[in-house]
């Protein structure tokens, strides 16, 4: 075999590993649809399963971008994040709307303000949020109404989103962010993840600020799935977007 009959083989066999990939790939869409496992030389040929049987997830290397939503402008927000303002709890709100307004707003104007903002919340719940603001020194009950003493403890609302340094945030926040997160990461993973896999993808991705761990990330995804913003892949322990999900 000269050296052009060499190259042309060696051609012609790469062209049937591309081909016999793509029949693989085609091959494991179709039994996920159907709800079957892959059978064990498909996964191993896909990656999908190391060659030595053990069944633990693959390492999946990628770079998934940040979420792609605009921070308030003429604000310094390095190493903000952001939750949909629904996520918000009641006193993390509070304190969003007193910075908006720079100045003392009276407790009916607050109270009516945050629920514009949070429909499901009570008028107690913000009063109780005002007096234990009021205690911790960060905001001050006047005559004239309620001031924002220290403005760094508060988040700025944007286009319908929250936004703050993750200290601002309290734990049930945090978590929505996270879940967030998933969701935008997952819309890299047309065909899903495992949760080991989700974990790994969140560690690695450096404007996620909040902690993760497989306990964790089993919680958000039972949440996700009673929300159906998930969905099981088959008989697999993958999870993927539900069906007409649409994820920033």
């Amino acid at each position: 075999m000269n050296s052009w009959q060499q190259i042309q083989a060696e051609q012609e066999a790469m062209r049937s590993y591309t081909a016999l990939l793509e029949q693989a790939r085609l091959c494991q869409q179709l039994y996920e649809r159907a709800g079957m496992t892959l059978p064990d030389r498909i996964q191993r040929l896909l990656g999908v399963m190391p060659i030595n049987g053990d069944a633990r997830a693959t390492t999946i290397s990628a770079h998934i971008p940040a979420l792609g939503y605009t921070p308030p402008p003429g604000e310094k927000a390095t190493d903000w994040i952001s939750i949909a303002i629904r996520d918000a709890q009641a006193t993390a709100a509070l304190l969003a709307v007193l910075r908006s307004t720079g100045k003392p707003v009276r407790a009916g104007d607050v109270t009516t303000k945050v629920a514009s903002l949070l429909p499901n919340v009570n008028y107690g719940t913000v009063a109780n949020a005002g007096t234990r603001l009021s205690e911790d020194g960060i905001i001050e009950r006047m005559d004239d109404g309620w001031k924002l003493l220290k403005p760094e403890e508060a988040g700025v609302i944007h286009d319908g989103r929250l936004w703050g340094l993750p200290t601002i945030f309290g734990k049930q926040e945090i978590a929505a962010h996270r879940r967030e997160a998933i969701l935008h990461i997952l819309k890299h993973f047309p065909t899903g993840l495992q949760t080991v896999q989700l974990v790994e993808q969140l560690q690695s991705c450096s404007w996620v600020h909040a902690p993760v761990n497989k306990d964790l990330l089993k919680a958000d995804m039972q949440i996700l799935l009673e929300d159906r913003k998930v969905r099981r892949v088959g008989n697999t322990r993958k999870f993927a977007l539900a069906q007409g999900e649409k994820v920033e």
